[in-house]
């Protein structure tokens, strides 16, 4: 009874053999299967159930036969009934092939969170005067067997142009088109093989043929690519073989969702519902979701709000031949405010402002919009104005076009907007004088100013701005980048309250011009790390004329008017100075951890009282310092186990002081007379007063010139 039950195993084993062997399509696949199962009968050599095993591999190489005679006598037929003008394509088509013919352009594929863009796909653009397009490409080289050609030179091609430009791919990805029924042969492989594996983090093999590929087909191409750190994309997601079981199958690192899925999607229920768990269903196993063929403003927002990963399609950008390195700005803001729509839960709508409009804040808020557009209509040098009252409080932000040159007034308007975003953000290359006229107030956000921006403020109203936020920012733009120019004609009051961990009053975190050259400045700003005026991280140049500044700062690490970790150069004329300091590692004009302070004061009148543990007035805290006073009046209150009035506890301290009344009061446990000296103080005129815990200090520097 035994060995009647191994006889039956080994019959159904033979069965089960038999039915692969029907579905093979290729020598090589025949030689795997039958290696495979010669293996697992190799026990019962010199018996006849072994040797009907090796009947059943010529059986196959017959099937084989029978499959490629009847294959070709189909493409015979399909071939003898072209006509005239197709078989002068299909000359064509082989010229092309044979020649390697092909260009190629590239699409780019766009994040939804901020319109950067996340990569391209390489599609093919035959070189023909014929005009011939990929259409013709595939369908000849079916009839003449010729698509692992195609696949052998669509990666071959593609491959070379991404090492050869790999500055302008720089860190994003590059989708390859593949025919999953093509088999390039193993010589091929190993030329793709390194190619591959020096860009396996930019290379995604897109999988397009509607041909369903088997198990141990599908096993072989999932071996090859995920030894070489390949990703996998399936396109045509929602139709053909794109269906959930070959989805299961085929565990892709990206999902393209069909365009005939997302023509017109914003007024379909039924293709939303659709998307949208394909959408659910890739987020819950891990893969990126990406919406193709995207070609309306109304596409784009429908699944944006739906929570689409990626974007591709001609309104967010056509293919080009060149690599471009982003989308049009106006595409850009578009997806930013969808997605910011998406994760506010709610509606930003959008009132577009014209030339020469007097746009009315109250009819705005009762119509229900939340963002009032300016510059779209490209008129350059437009003037509009933006009227509120001082008891209305709205929850409205401005945005201002790309290109946008002119005049915006504002008159007793009380914006805001959402979370995280300034209540104005000017465009990417926009020229924006502001006129602030009466009581204009700002609240959760400020004045974004990009790089490649300016902005000039002028008018004799009072604009005040409150933010509060992690990374914060008044005036200027943010923490990570850097600002554009900042010019301050107005003969009004700027207030700014700022609080948070980083951040700036006016400035950003990579620097910019600022002058100051009119108005009163009341600015407020704690933290842990920040600079009321110019910049974190890079050298900065601020000029303030003509002014009257206040600022009360408390924070843990920063500067006044200067830089945290550039050089600084500060320069103030004919204006008066208050600044108050708190915290532990300060400098007030100047730079805490920069290489070189440069400030200028003349004809001023500045004040400067700094608390710290560490902590100048003027200077670099901790490298070189080039302090001069011309004609002015300067008073320092400086308290701190390391603190000075002006230059740093390390590097080079050169001051000057020229016809100016300086006093500077210390509580500090500095040996000031070695800080403090002939060598590194030139006095011409005026009057020098230094304390220390109230006694007055005898420094023994000369003076040049005494006053009369």
């Amino acid at each position: 009874m035994k060995g009647m039950n191994i006889m039956q195993d080994k019959l159904k084993l033979l069965h089960e053999y038999l039915t692969a062997i029907t579905k093979v399509s290729s020598e090589e696949e025949l030689d795997r299967l039958a290696e495979g199962y010669n293996n697992r009968f190799e026990e019962n050599r010199g018996e006849v159930i072994y040797q009907l095993v090796q009947d059943a591999q010529m059986l196959g190489r017959e099937i084989l036969l029978l499959k490629a005679n009847g294959a070709d006598a189909a493409r015979s037929r399909k071939l003898a009934a072209l006509t005239p003008e197709e078989r002068n394509e299909l000359a064509e088509v082989e010229r092309i092939i044979d020649q390697n013919l092909f260009g190629y352009h590239f699409q780019p594929i766009v994040s939804t969170v901020d319109g950067s863009i996340y990569s391209y796909e390489a599609l093919m653009r035959p070189k023909s005067e014929m005009g011939l397009v990929p259409f013709h490409i595939l369908k000849y080289a079916v009839l003449t067997g010729r698509l692992t050609d195609i696949e052998r030179a669509t990666f071959l091609n593609v491959m070379n142009i991404v090492d050869n430009n790999k500055d302008k791919i720089k860190d994003r990805k590059v989708f390859i088109n593949s025919i999953p029924k093509t088999k390039l042969s193993n010589e091929d492989y190993k030329r793709l093989s390194e190619l591959f594996i020096n860009n396996s983090d930019t290379v995604v093999v897109e999988l397009t043929e509607g041909a369903e590929l088997d198990e141990a087909e599908l096993d072989n191409m999932q071996d090859r690519l995920h030894n070489m750190d390949i990703k996998i994309a399936i396109d045509d997601y929602g139709t053909g073989y794109s269906n959930v079981h070959n989805l299961l199958r085929y565990n892709p690192d990206y999902v393209k969702i069909d365009r005939a899925l997302l023509t017109g999607i914003q007024d379909n229920p039924k293709k939303r519902h659709f998307v949208r768990e394909i959408i659910e269903f890739c987020h819950a196993n891990g893969i990126i979701a990406l919406a193709e063929g995207i070609e309306t403003s109304e596409e784009l927002r429908a699944v944006i709000l739906m929570g689409a990963d990626l974007i591709q399609g001609f309104y967010t950008a056509r293919p080009s031949a060149e690599i471009v390195d982003s989308i049009p700005y106006d595409i850009r803001q578009e997806i930013k405010v969808y997605q910011q729509e998406r994760q506010d839960g709610r509606n930003q709508q959008v009132y577009v402002a014209e030339a020469g409009e007097r746009v009315l804040l109250d009819k705005l808020v009762m119509a229900g919009y939340t963002c009032l557009l300016v510059g779209k209509d490209k008129v350059e040098g437009a003037e509009i104005t933006v009227v509120g009252s001082p008891s209305l409080d709205t929850d409205i932000g401005i945005r201002i076009d790309r290109t946008f040159k002119g005049v915006i007034t504002l008159e007793n308007a009380h914006l805001s907007n959402l979370k995280n975003r300034p209540c104005i953000e000017l465009g990417e290359i926009s020229d924006v004088t502001l006129r602030v006229l009466g009581e204009n107030k700002l609240d959760k956000g400020g004045i974004r100013v990009p790089e490649g921006a300016k902005l000039t403020l002028e008018g004799d109203g009072k604009i005040e701005i409150n933010t509060e936020a992690p990374e914060y920012y008044g005036i200027g733009n943010e923490i990570s980048a850097a600002h554009g120019e900042i010019a301050f004609r107005h003969s009004g009051i700027v207030a700014i309250n700022a609080k948070g961990k980083t951040g700036v009053c006016i400035g950003s975190g990579r620097g910019g011009n600022i002058s100051l050259s009119q108005g009163m400045y009341v600015l407020n700003i704690s933290g842990r790390n920040g600079v009321a005026i110019g910049s974190l991280h890079s050298d900065c140049k601020v000029d303030v004329s003509n002014c009257s500044l206040d600022a009360n700062i408390s924070l843990m690490y920063g500067a006044a008017i200067g830089s945290m970790n550039g050089s600084a150069d500060v320069h103030i004329w004919s204006s008066s100075t208050k600044l108050f300091m708190m915290g532990e590692e300060l400098s007030a004009l100047g730079t805490l951890n920069g290489e070189n302070a440069k400030v200028l004061i003349n004809d001023a009148h500045v004040i400067i009282n700094t608390r710290g543990a560490r902590c100048t007035c003027v200077g670099s805290l901790d490298k070189n310092t080039d302090f001069r006073v011309e004609k002015a009046s300067f008073r320092a209150a400086v308290g701190g186990e390391k603190s000075l009035p002006f230059g740093g506890i390390s590097g080079e301290t050169k001051v000057t002081f020229v016809h100016a009344d300086i006093t500077a009061q210390m509580d500090t446990n500095v040996d000031v007379e070695k800080y403090i000296t002939a060598e590194n103080v030139n006095i011409t005129g005026g009057r020098v007063s230094f304390s220390n815990y109230g006694r007055e200090l005898d420094l023994k520097i000369p003076n040049q010139e005494s006053d009369p």
